[in-house]
């Protein structure tokens, strides 16, 4: 519409006509799940029920697969609002002892992968990129602990080396 162009004038409703939605109970879920991540944006916190699915799906970046690994970085993204949480979750699956050194290099992936999609246009995505940049130190201070206890030399060379790969990156 523009200004002195056609005007276009809705059809009139008779009074004993109601207007009926057919609407699933799909929908219903799909909207109501909706709305409660619109208030949880409100909130700037995970909810319990999203918290344990990420917790979940950082568990599961365990080798260096490009699925596992993208559908965590896009939950990452989408709940940047949260990004103190989110920054939690992935740093603590990294500084988890019981993790082997595989399932550690695998983590560094993730995080190089959150921090280039950080400038994506999505709502508050560089917060992701202000909370890892206070919890750095940590990661890679663990990630020397852990190149330096990996007792086979050419073990410990292939972690190295494939975390110098990610950095370089």
């Amino acid at each position: 519409m523009y200004d002195q162009g056609p005007i276009w004038i809705p059809p009139k409703i008779e009074r004993g006509e109601l207007c009926s939605y057919d609407v699933s109970a799909k929908q219903m879920e799909a909207l109501a799940c909706e709305a409660e991540e619109s208030a949880e944006r409100l909130r700037d916190k995970l909810r319990h029920r999203s918290r344990d699915r990420f917790e979940w799906q950082v568990r599961q970046v365990c080798k260096p697969e490009c699925g596992m690994i993208a559908e965590a970085m896009t939950f990452a993204i989408e709940h940047a609002y949260a990004a103190k949480e989110v920054i939690d979750v992935v740093c603590g699956a990294l500084l988890d002892a019981s993790a082997s050194p595989a399932d550690k290099l695998c983590k560094p992936m993730l995080i190089s992968d959150i921090l280039h999609n950080s400038s994506a246009q999505v709502a508050n995505a560089w917060w992701l990129r202000q909370a890892f940049e206070e919890r750095l130190y940590e990661i890679f201070a663990k990630l020397a602990a852990v190149y330096k206890a990996i007792e086979a030399r050419l073990k410990a060379e292939h972690f190295r080396k494939q975390v110098l790969a990610v950095l370089a990156v």
